[in-house]
């Protein structure tokens, strides 16, 4: 077990968790720059017509000019927490767990800050704490070139990992759906995610 580097992602996916699990401790990477098509502003659900994508709107800033993570805000004149929210309660409103959690989600979207970064990191603290898992956090002082930290935030391709299926709500119409947000994990298992991501250790 060691240290991990994340860049902050919305409710990063059940592969992230996998190897947030594993670590001995996590380090936000706070220095990086803005990278399109990665989960840093959507996270995937398993909806009735299958995959969602809940994507954050952001304000964007010049083009051809790397900008800066942590200087990027959300465009909050969208109505996009609404969408996200009924969204969310739409797919998983018949799991196993979603009303148990259902009230502290609300409470989360209530108080959602400009940066996207500092959101991101609240909604991993989120799964974090109600999935049980217990890890030192840190942040970077100076950005670090780490390549598991760039391959977990990728949104294209393939998973890096192929995932034993757990029950999902509308498996029996799409079959078992990956990689999705640990939303899914939690709503889905409840507190049997943290055996099921131990379960996985084995596969990163």
């Amino acid at each position: 077990m060691q240290e991990l580097v994340i860049h902050p992602s919305y409710f990063p996916d059940v592969i992230s968790l996998i190897h947030i699990h594993k670590s001995a401790s996590i380090t936000f990477e706070v220095n990086d720059s803005y990278v399109k098509q990665t989960y840093r502003n959507r996270a995937n659900i398993a909806a009735a017509n299958g995959k969602l994508a809940l994507n954050i709107p952001i304000i964007h800033q010049k083009k051809g000019h790397s900008v800066p993570y942590a200087s990027i805000e959300i465009d909050h004149s969208q109505n996009w927490k609404s969408i996200h929210l009924k969204s969310i309660k739409s797919a998983y409103y018949s799991s196993p767990y979603y009303e148990y959690y259902q009230d502290e989600l609300e409470k989360l979207y209530n108080d959602v800050p400009k940066s996207l970064l500092k959101w991101n990191i609240k909604t991993t603290l989120f799964l974090l704490e109600h999935l049980n898992i217990d890890k030192d956090v840190d942040e970077t002082t100076t950005y670090i070139n780490d390549t598991t930290a760039k391959v977990l935030v990728t949104a294209k391709g393939t998973p890096s990992i192929e995932l034993d299926s757990y029950i999902q709500v509308f498996q029996e119409k799409h079959g078992f759906l990956q990689p999705l947000s640990g939303l899914d994990l939690l709503f889905n298992l409840g507190p049997a995610a943290g055996s099921y991501l131990k379960s996985q250790h084995s596969k990163i």
